[in-house]
């Protein structure tokens, strides 16, 4: 698989009406926390699974890929671990291995970040386009 084929499988991945559900549900909770929290839900924890489960098989999709410019480029990696690592942490209580390769795609991107002297830091929807605006 390409890299132009993967994005768009990442996108699809992204736009499934489940995960943007699920995400929704993130941001109107206030992020992961709530949804794995004291005061969550059988949903809400499902929620938070789908998301990062859904990254997780993002990063074993990109792991296949030799060269990843673009794909890092287009996909908010740091941001979604980032905002999902609370919900993460809170599963590797029960399965320790929890989110291991989404981990380590985003311990990799960083180390792109690094190499190619770029910021991880989000800044406009012009700049980084629509998969950057939308996030999730």
């Amino acid at each position: 698989m390409d890299q132009n084929e993967l994005l768009l499988g990442i996108e699809r991945m992204r736009s499934d009406s489940n995960y943007y559900a699920a995400e929704v549900m993130r941001r109107d909770l206030g992020g992961a926390e709530g949804l794995v929290g004291p005061e969550s839900t059988s949903e809400g924890r499902a929620a938070a699974q789908l998301l990062i489960v859904t990254w997780e098989s993002i990063a074993v999709l990109i792991r296949g890929v030799r060269t990843k410019d673009k794909i890092y480029e287009a996909t908010p990696i740091c941001h979604m671990y980032k905002a999902l690592e609370p919900a993460i942490k809170h599963f590797r209580k029960e399965v320790p291995e929890f989110a291991a390769e989404f981990e380590k795609l985003n311990a990799d991107y960083h180390a792109w970040l690094k190499k190619k002297k770029k910021s991880g830091d989000y800044v406009s929807a012009a700049c980084g386009g629509l998969l950057h605006a939308r996030f999730g």
